[in-house]
């Protein structure tokens, strides 16, 4: 239900910046054609979700596995970047060669998504401890949403750019 929420917050937010912002109306009538369609899949992926046996709630060991390929990925990721100075592309495609090489295709996915939120800039994620929570959120989000748009690309970079929103929002709040 909360990526529920945060994908239509996500999606009402460029709708209305893109209408603010541009001059021409067709972009936005884009956007809110593809928002349409994806308010239909997801309440699809809802109802499949009320209808989930208690079983498919359970923590299990793969759920662990999403949150500490997730932590690695935000967390080396930004470490590469900031800290040893290479820059967020070589830092991502350095986090992203060892996850595909080391990892099963899917945590290794998972770990590159996550090396998106460390790519950001300093002004986002200024420390480590907060590419830790950033790292948090996009597992969570991830958790949450994966059987949305399956197969479909695209919602790697939607999720951790949603997961940075979340974080950066997290943080304003508490300084």
């Amino acid at each position: 239900m909360l990526g529920l929420i945060a994908f239509i917050a996500t999606g009402g937010g460029l709708i209305i910046s893109t209408a603010i912002n541009e001059e021409n109306f067709y972009k936005t009538e884009i956007l809110i054609i593809l928002g349409g369609f994806f308010a239909i899949s997801l309440a699809d992926h809802l109802k499949k979700l009320i209808e989930r046996d208690e079983d498919g709630n359970e923590i299990n060991r793969e759920n662990i596995y999403v949150l500490v390929c997730s932590f690695i990925g935000v967390t080396l990721t930004w470490f590469i970047n900031h800290r040893m100075g290479y820059g967020a592309v070589i830092a991502n495609g350095l986090v992203g060669v060892m996850a595909a090489t080391f990892l099963p295709n899917d945590l290794a996915g998972i770990t590159y998504t996550s090396s998106f939120v460390g790519m950001s800039s300093l002004a986002v994620i200024p420390s480590i401890t907060v590419a830790a929570l950033g790292s948090l959120i996009v597992a969570l989000v991830f958790l949450i949403t994966a059987e949305i748009y399956t197969g479909i690309g695209g919602k790697g970079g939607t999720t951790a750019a949603l997961s940075t929103i979340i974080t950066k929002a997290i943080m304003s709040i508490f300084n």
